[in-house]
């Protein structure tokens, strides 16, 4: 039988609901609160006797009568104070060897945990039970109040509320409220329970519960956490049901029930734990049968970090998914729909003083059907990698010693494999003054190869020795402004030599071409592995400036800008063509943060063609969560025909005191396309929240989504609709942080 195609309008029956979201503490959430006359600051802390007076009574009013030896009438601005609890009312007979009171006006109690305001009642003052009528109590750590005909204390350590209202809001103003026949607050362990629980918002009905649990601090609880609700083209109504399970302290698990139209009901498992010596997270997604597809889906995702001894320690790390479609079908984020390879990677490492051990096992599962089996990566089973450093005596001279020994497999039978054993010594002396420094280094880079062919007919390879040699140097000059700043100019030079080695017969097995960025002007190797070491003799020259608070070092402006030059052509190169420039493009980088703006630019420019081969641009404004706004541009140039050029939007702004926009649009001009487009509004009251997006986006087969999201927040309580909304916008609108609770 198909699930509902709509939102179910009135009434959400559960036969059995947990609220395991935490109560809600003074944080941020409640800002927006009235300070006064909201009900929730009438509390006073009780007063905190002496030991030898705990079990004293403390009586005034303006008015006293004895009717008997054991009775008193107590008039006119009473007050009764004991160790953690203070009574005031107009009129009360006190019973004196019972210590009981009988309160026949209005009253209003203060205790440790608990506020109440009555119309009359009675109070054993030394077992501190009670029974008030027609009243109105309010929580003060957690915020909660309410009324009810009838309150109940037991022992102070209980509450028991008749046919009561629940609610986080202000009194007289709840937007939202338990509804409930009975209510039971366990005070010792921050614990609510209701009966036969109603939730209303607006004067709606949303869900009842004959047995509804919730927590009234931060401690967790097992139970169901709201429901889910969302929208989309490809999974069409979705409505999600998480139960949680605090299994013990060190250890949790969550459980989500995902109906989706479209596609079928999917269940996520979540677990976390933390042992003495390590913590790890399980997750497994499994949709027996996809109503699309008619096949079966999951996802497993498995991180394990161990401490296994002082200096020992392991990692794991399993990513696994059923299909290549897997993320763009059932997921919302974009950026899990880029991913085009899981890793699957096992470490072990150990640290001895001035050395590093590692021993990896690596996989990848490829999920881009695009990629073609001889185009998979390289698994390295396993990896050997040692590292040390360590100065020589008591001189500046610093050895260092890199060594590595790798064997790779693939599984295309076309791809060669084998080990690949590299060690690499060096030596640099660092000198260094007030205003400069100096850094020779000498290394050379031993690299054996034992391979063998797809068909395991060996793949003959001599061994490769090269030297590497180099000096960094650079000055610093400073000057002082009348206006408290300090600006530096900072020239840089670095020398490098690597004599040519062919190294064409050599396979790639985990090297590529590395970005172009100001980090790499300074550079052993102009490659991201080790497969092939860049020949060259180059100088590089970079000069930075930056702009400094005098008194406390902070930088409001810094400007870089280098180029290399080379004195012969490098011939070695991943494809085995020359490059045969003289120089490299100039590359210029610009960071500026002042106040509550911040700036950076990072330009490559080609010297020859006098075009740019790279721009990228961030302007933000952030004063706090409420107030950002951020513009982007990316354009990256490759080839002569290939180009890539982007434009990114972001907004989060208030339209008012309650009503907040937020709003994203990353557009592509090359292919006159948007990439991601969102927009949504919250709504924020004292007690409530609310959260609606609306999202298309490009998928990894250049096809476009369309999701909505609704998030409603029930302050204290916890949120109905799509907790994906959050993470959605932390991912969208860079220096966005959700503060839901």
């Amino acid at each position: 039988m198909k699930f509902l195609s709509g939102i179910l309008p009135g009434l959400l029956v559960w036969p059995c609901l947990l609220l395991a979201e935490t109560a809600a503490g003074p944080d941020d959430r409640w800002q927006i609160c009235p300070l006064s006359g909201s009900g929730f600051y009438q509390y006073s802390p009780p007063p905190v006797f002496a030991d030898d007076q705990k079990d004293a009574t403390r009586i005034s009013a303006t008015r006293v009568e004895s009717s008997s030896t054991h009775l008193s009438t107590f008039s006119g601005n009473v007050l009764i104070e004991r160790d953690g609890l203070r009574l005031q009312a107009d009129h009360i007979i006190y019973n004196k060897p019972e210590q009981t009171v009988d309160i026949d006006s209005k009253l209003h109690i203060d205790a440790e945990n608990l506020a109440v305001d009555a119309d009359h009642g009675w109070l054993d003052l030394q077992n501190r039970g009670g029974i008030f009528d027609n009243a109105h109590y309010q929580m003060p750590a957690s915020r909660f109040q309410g009324s009810t005909p009838r309150l109940t204390t037991r022992s102070g350590d209980e509450t028991v509320l008749v046919n009561s209202l629940f609610s986080s809001c202000p009194p007289g103003q709840e937007d939202w409220y338990l509804q409930t026949s009975l209510l039971r607050l366990d005070h010792a362990s921050d614990t609510g329970t209701a009966s036969h629980a109603v939730l209303w918002f607006k004067h709606v009905p949303l869900f009842y519960s004959p047995w509804l649990q919730f927590p009234l601090g931060d401690e967790r609880r097992s139970g169901f956490l709201m429901p889910g609700f969302a929208t989309s083209g490809s999974r069409g109504f979705e409505i999600s049901v998480p139960w949680y399970w605090n299994i013990a302290p060190n250890q949790d698990a969550l459980f989500t029930a995902r109906h989706m139209n479209l596609r079928g009901t999917l269940l996520n498992t979540d677990y976390r734990y933390l042992l003495r010596g390590g913590k790890g997270e399980a997750q497994f997604d499994y949709l027996p049968e996809d109503e699309q597809t008619l096949d079966s889906r999951y996802r497993l995702q498995y991180a394990h970090h161990a401490d296994i001894s002082q200096r020992l320690s392991a990692d794991l790390d399993i990513n696994d998914v059923s299909d290549d479609r897997y993320f763009d079908d059932l997921e919302n984020d974009t950026d899990l729909g880029r991913i085009s390879h899981l890793q699957r990677k096992a470490t072990l490492n150990y640290t001895r003083d001035i050395w590093r051990a590692d021993l990896n096992l690596q996989s990848y599962e490829t999920i881009d059907p695009n990629i073609t089996l001889d185009n998979y990566p390289y698994k390295r089973l396993p990896q050997i990698s040692m590292d040390g450093s360590n100065n020589i005596g008591r001189h500046n001279l610093l050895w260092s010693l890199h060594g590595e020994l790798t064997h790779f497999a693939h599984d295309s039978d076309t791809r060669p494999t084998g080990q690949r054993f590299d060690i690499y010594p060096k030596l640099s002396w660092p000198l260094q003054g007030h205003a400069w420094f100096v850094t020779p280094t000498a290394g050379s880079r031993y690299t054996q190869y034992s391979l063998k062919n797809g068909d395991d007919t060996p793949l003959e390879l001599d061994a490769r020795q090269i030297t590497v040699t180099s000096l960094d140097s650079g000055l610093f000059f400073e000057r002082e402004f009348d206006l408290g700043f300090v600006q530096t100019l900072e020239p840089r030079l670095f020398y490098l030599n690597i004599p040519y080695e062919d190294q064409s017969a050599i396979p790639l097995f985990d090297t590529g071409n590395l970005d172009f960025s100001f980090s790499q002007l300074f550079r052993e190797n102009r490659f991201n592995g080790i497969d092939r070491i860049g020949d060259t003799r180059q100088l590089t020259t970079a000069i930075t400036s930056r702009l400094l608070d005098r008194e406390n070092g902070d930088e409001f402006l810094s400007i870089s800008a280098g180029q290399i030059f080379y004195d012969f052509d490098r011939r070695v190169t991943l494809d085995n063509t020359a490059i045969a420039d003289t120089r490299s493009d100039i590359l210029a980088e610009a960071s500026a943060h002042i106040g509550d703006w911040r700036l950076r630019n990072t330009v490559q420019w080609d010297g020859i063609t006098h075009e740019g081969e790279r721009r990228n641009l961030l302007v933000q404004y952030r004063s706090d969560n409420r107030h950002i706004f951020n513009i982007g541009y990316r354009y990256l140039r490759e080839g002569d025909t290939e180009t890539l050029e982007q434009t990114d939007l972001a907004l989060v702004w208030p339209l008012s005191k309650r009503y907040t926009l937020l709003s994203r649009w990353n557009y592509s001009i090359t292919e006159e396309s948007d990439i991601d487009m969102l927009t949504g509004v919250e709504y924020e009251s004292c007690c409530w929240a609310m959260r609606l997006l609306a999202r298309r986006f490009l998928q990894d087969d250049n096809s476009h989504d369309s999701s909505v999201m609704l998030q409603l927040i029930f302050k204290g309580l916890g949120s109905a609709g799509d907790k994906k909304a959050s993470q959605i916008l932390e991912s969208a609108i860079l220096g966005y942080q959700s503060d839901d609770k």
